[in-house]
């Protein structure tokens, strides 16, 4: 009987398809590799030279307005940059105005009658016309201040307001106020900047 050879423990593995493979993927990345860098794509941004020639822009005019309230909220005070622009007999006017029409408007919710109707006409008119003549003063003290430039880089686009309002005031004064010096109405009824940016002061510190 012939003998049988004992089983290696061995196995041989054939590697010719896996080399394939390898220089397949080898051959894949060579041809889909991108090699070439463009030239000058650099995301830096440099400082500019001043030339030799060129004016330094000027600095924006800054209009701080600083509005002061009394204990009842109504606008006691209204200062530019420190100095008053609103005498207090037209601020006196103002808040006649809005007391007159605040009564005739709780009047008239009592009693609709046509007493009460043409009192509250009365008083709307009072208060407008006192609303009216605050906002042409602040208006005339602002024009005076930029020139009446209104064209590209003019008192327009070279001005800033800063509004500090006391925190007690009522909302409507400050409405007046940005209506003032966010523009004016030619006799054409075109609209006009006066000054195109307008902020808030920081809020105070409660102590």
């Amino acid at each position: 009987m012939p003998k049988r050879e004992p089983l290696s423990d061995k196995i041989a593995i054939d590697m010719t398809p896996m080399i394939d493979v390898v220089f397949q993927l080898i051959t894949f990345f060579m041809l889909t590799l991108k090699t070439v860098i463009t030239e000058g794509d650099f995301d830096i941004r440099m400082p500019l030279g001043a030339s030799a020639g060129a004016a330094p822009e000027d600095a924006p005019t800054v209009l701080r307005l600083v509005l002061k309230a009394d204990g009842e909220g109504r606008l006691a005070k209204i200062n530019m940059n420190g100095s008053p622009i609103v005498g207090d007999d037209l601020l006196s006017e103002l808040a006649t105005g809005n007391e007159a029409l605040r009564q005739a408007e709780e009047s008239a919710a009592k009693s609709r009658t046509e007493g009460t109707k043409r009192r509250v006409d009365a008083a709307a008119k009072q208060k407008n016309a006192a609303v009216r003549q605050f906002i042409d003063t602040i208006r005339g003290k602002v024009n005076g201040v930029i020139g009446g430039g209104t064209g590209p880089g003019g008192g327009a686009d070279n001005t800033e307001a800063e509004i500090d309002a006391d925190p007690g005031l009522q909302y409507e004064h400050v409405v007046y106020v940005i209506t003032a010096v966010s523009g004016k109405e030619t006799a054409d009824g075109q609209t006009v900047p006066l000054i195109k940016k307008i902020k808030f002061a920081p809020p105070k510190k409660q102590r």
